[in-house]
């Protein structure tokens, strides 16, 4: 497991043994040293040391955006309002009015972003593609202001990229769940191994999301019927990702499109890399060395290694949590088709750009 996902996982166990810890000893009010103890003690582990270890864990080792503190203190802020004594309670309560303008300057952006996004999806509507990769192409990386100096290249705008995946997972997942919709797909180069391939892994997601998706309806159904519906509707509209998960990484989970080399892991992260970014395609044997903190794409060991001139930047959780890589492992059917066929294309782009100067 590479670091950066260790302290993912850390964060996640440390975030959930906190709130349910603190639910359960904060006390129903304020009556005497020992509760005034306990409220303080709570409030330094939601206030400061989450924050510190999200900021470590996420933001530091897995390299993402300072804004994203914002998280965590809504999120303390939110189990302050339901877990603490009613007295301290009001007080998170006067704060939640504040969030209502907050909101609304942060809806209006958002807005301005989504109808810019939307936009370009509509423009690029007739595309014979996965609409993520309009996304990308249109707000990833610039490669034509990327610098050799530079440690990594720029984005054309990362805001925009981040919100702009985010929407495109939509259209991608009915993109992907209905094969008539796909049909014009490029064809793959290779089959990354994986669980999600599996049709027994498909029905048995199936099976747990339905199982889900029951479940809450009837937990619900006595406390607010619309409720029950809304929840459990929710729940089961997760079969069309898990769909389209599936058909990717049986069909679709390697392949190339201008110029392009596409590696997805389902629906839940993609890694495209200029061809020309690529400089070597290394078969790895059982001897062959191997990093565990390099990104990895595949159930088992992996036995194809590509290396790239600069870093590239790879989705994750559906475009929410990016991270660079310099190298990427992966576990192909065929590493040795995949190989050639790469090297086949790079010598052709390399033609193409001898001829074109």
């Amino acid at each position: 497991m590479r670091r950066s996902v260790k302290y993912r996982v850390l964060f996640l166990v440390s975030a959930i043994l906190a709130y349910t810890i603190g639910f359960q000893i904060l006390p129903e009010q304020l009556s005497g040293d020992r509760s005034y103890l306990i409220v303080t003690g709570v409030s330094v582990v939601y206030f400061l040391l989450l924050p510190l270890l999200y900021w470590y864990a996420i933001i530091k080792v897995g390299e993402q955006k300072l804004w994203k503190l914002l998280i965590i203190f809504s999120l303390s802020s939110l189990m302050a309002r339901l877990g603490f004594p009613a007295e301290i309670a009001n007080y998170f309560e006067f704060i939640a009015w504040l969030r209502f303008p907050i909101i609304a300057v942060l809806l209006a952006i958002e807005l301005y972003l989504i109808v810019s996004i939307t936009r370009g999806l509509w423009q690029a509507r007739k595309a014979k593609g996965d609409p993520r990769l309009t996304v990308i192409n249109q707000y990833g990386v610039d490669h034509e202001q990327t610098s050799p100096a530079a440690d990594k290249p720029p984005l054309q705008d990362d805001k925009k990229l981040t919100l702009g995946y985010m929407l495109a997972t939509e259209p991608a997942s009915w993109y992907y769940a209905i094969s008539y919709f796909s049909r014009h797909h490029a064809s793959a180069i290779a089959h990354i191994s994986s669980f999600s391939a599996s049709r027994w892994h498909l029905l048995l997601l199936l099976s747990a999301l339905m199982t889900a998706a029951t479940g809450s309806y009837l937990a619900l159904v006595n406390w607010s019927e619309l409720t029950a519906l809304f929840v459990a509707g929710f729940i089961a509209y997760g079969v069309v990702l898990l769909c389209a998960s599936h058909r990717i990484a049986r069909h679709y989970s390697c392949y190339l499109i201008d110029e392009k080399l596409v590696l997805n892991r389902g629906i839940w992260g993609m890694l495209v890399v200029k061809l020309t970014s690529i400089t070597v395609v290394d078969l790895l044997d059982d001897n062959a060395t191997r990093d565990k903190q390099a990104l990895s794409l595949g159930r088992g060991q992996s036995n194809t290694r590509l290396m790239f001139n600069a870093p590239q930047l790879y989705h994750g959780s559906m475009g929410q949590l990016t991270e660079w890589v310099s190298q990427v492992d992966v576990v192909l059917d065929n590493p040795a088709q995949f190989k050639t066929i790469i090297e086949a294309a790079l010598a052709e782009e390399e033609t193409g750009l001898q001829q074109a100067s």
